[in-house]
């Protein structure tokens, strides 16, 4: 028997550690989030998943591991080591999960006991299946990764780990076992460029099939053997790496790529008009069409299947060259024009000068910020950059008074905030939203409890605020500004744990737009979004410095702060670089 046009035969090909076979994915909510989706990945291969959020590429690898919840329903086959997945038994799943697949979750932290040491969580992989930890083993599992001073840094808890650092011991539980296969689930979007480099190849290295789902296609391009681009459910284009970059032939590819900042030009990337379909109805006709430049009658009639690597009309079953359509270029937006970069004598709205942080652990010391200055000037976009653990989140930490200096002192508005030693807050502006920030981990900066138009008002509550809004005023404004960061089609009762942490980020973003501070400082704002919702923010950010206010961004993203940023500053080991 043969599945999809893939042509894996039924027992499995000794050339696939798994493949799936016409896998449909439904929920008791009506949601259509797989749709017919047929693709292996053959032994140490690795295969990537990349889409917007919401394409389906979490639920495909999630079903591999039978790790949907349970108003899930699966048709079709999953095979692993010869087990389908979708009929195993508990017992056979738990075999399954660790010895012959293992998984890397897209959010660490989440995933993480914050009362449990990083070194249980990483001993976990040998627990779990009543295994002995090997003497020494979690610290070489970390070690291998890339983790300096690893005897120390095992014994720390989670929140005292980067994002960064701490994805890669899920990295090193998820290989601890030398699995046939790995499923990473947004393994490098909490990375630096060279560390996500890096930490792609020692999951190579492990000799593991590896699939990876990622939003970033730019990284994975360069490390993938092939690239499976996903869209509402459906894998819509499969070549390799540089196929997809060089020579793509469905025009939601040619849209991601135009979505990646600085891969073309040094202008605003564009994201992609339109918003992917509601999933709760039946599609008629091609997914895509709505937002297709080149869409035909027949795109609006019937569904394109894979064929040639491509479900596309444009493409006969024949044909390997791309059928040109005229098509109406869109004006870039240049960033300078944007942000109006300001001279020296603008107005200072923070400032830190000669802070530094200090953490201690037993003997242990950490100089997450050495001797820091900056000033950050009215109607500009500022941009630290680094690798993870080099102290930049920790800086925009001590210029958001979240942390108190152990040196120095941090202005805002010109007015004494917080110096080193102090007990409180000194400047009132802090607490009446001068300042917002943006967090790293976005799911944790939301209650849990509350649906997400309240978490997005709730600076409109605070105290200062003279107005009050009724329940109904409340919803309509979260509306539209969940409308303004792409998330119309949401349901504003949901909770964060019902959206992904990509959606999440963009509430938070929503959240920070509702207070309209005078400073934004964002941290890693688009680490978890796909290139089109990426860029949508980029454009969000520019158009807010065109209200003369200020932006401070943190990233390990250097081509996203170069086109974003009015200047770009250096941080390596708690010092930066090119400081004022």
């Amino acid at each position: 028997m043969r599945c999809g046009i893939f042509g894996i035969q039924k027992p499995m090909d000794d050339n696939y550690t798994i493949y799936y076979c016409d896998l449909n994915v439904t929920y008791t909510t009506g949601v259509h989030a797989v749709r017919g989706v047929s693709f292996g990945v053959r032994q140490q291969e690795c295969l990537a998943l990349v889409g917007e959020s919401g394409c389906g590429k979490t639920t495909m690898a999630h079903a591999a591991l039978g790790l949907l919840p349970a108003n899930a329903h699966l048709t079709g086959s999953i095979i692993i080591d010869d087990i389908d997945v979708i009929k195993a038994s508990a017992r056979e799943m738990r075999k399954l999960r660790g010895l012959v697949a293992g998984f890397v979750v897209q959010d660490p932290y989440a995933a993480s006991n914050p009362l449990a040491r990083v070194e249980a969580h990483v001993a976990e992989a040998w627990r779990a299946h009543g295994m002995d930890v090997p003497d020494q083993a979690v610290v070489q599992a970390v070690a291998k990764l890339g983790i300096h001073d690893p005897d120390t840094m095992v014994r720390r808890y989670p929140h005292q780990w980067s994002g960064g650092m701490l994805q890669r011991a899920t990295i090193a539980a998820a290989s601890a076992h030398n699995p046939k296969l790995i499923i990473a689930d947004e393994p490098t979007s909490a990375l630096d460029a060279d560390r996500a480099d890096t930490t792609i190849e020692a999951l190579k290295q492990t000799g593991a099939s590896l699939l990876l789902v990622s939003h970033d296609l730019s990284v994975v391009s360069q490390h993938a053997d092939r690239i499976a681009i996903c869209y509402a459910g459906e894998v819509v284009e499969l070549g390799s790496g540089q196929s997809i970059l060089q020579e793509h032939r469905h025009p939601y590819t040619a849209g991601l790529l135009k979505a990646i900042p600085g891969l073309t030009n040094k202008n605003l990337p564009q994201p992609i008009p339109g918003h992917p379909p509601n999933l709760r109805f039946e599609i008629s006709g091609c997914a895509f069409a709505p937002r297709c430049p080149h869409k035909m009658d027949i795109c609006l009639e019937r569904s394109p299947r894979l064929e040639n690597g491509v479900a596309c009309h444009l493409y006969s079953g024949q044909q390997s060259a791309r059928k040109e359509t005229p098509q109406k270029a869109e004006k870039a937006r240049p960033i300078r024009v944007l942000t109006q970069a300001t001279s020296a004598q603008a107005k200072v709205f923070a400032e830190v000068r000669g802070v530094s942080k200090i953490y201690r652990q037993g003997a242990r010391i950490t100089h997450a910020v050495r001797s820091a200055s900056l000033k950050v000037r009215q109607g500009e976009i500022v941009g630290i950059s680094g690798p993870s653990g080099c102290g930049k989140s920790t800086l925009l930490r001590l210029l958001a008074t979240i942390e108190v200096p152990d040196s120095g002192e941090v202005y805002l508005g010109g007015e004494l905030a917080i110096r080193a030693g102090s007990k409180k807050v000194h400047s009132q502006l802090s607490r009446t939203a001068f300042l917002m920030p943006v967090f790293q981990d976005p799911i944790g900066s939301l209650d849990a409890r509350w649906p997400i138009w309240r978490a997005i008002v709730e600076p409109l509550t605070a105290p200062h605020r003279k107005e009050r809004l009724s329940k109904e005023q409340s919803r309509q404004i979260a509306h539209d500004l969940l409308k303004q960061v792409g998330l119309e089609t949401v349901n504003i009762e949901a909770r964060p744990a019902e959206l992904s942490v990509g959606q999440c980020q963009r509430v938070a973003i929503a959240r920070v737009l509702a207070a309209r501070p005078s400073i934004i400082i964002a941290d890693e704002p688009t680490s978890a979004l796909d290139a089109s919702a990426s860029a949508s923010v980029l454009h969000l950010l520019a158009e807010f410095i065109e209200q003369e206010r200020a932006i401070v961004v943190v990233s390990h993203d250097r081509p996203m702060l170069n086109v974003l940023c009015d200047r770009v500053l250096e941080m390596r080991d708690g010092i930066l670089n090119g400081e004022d």
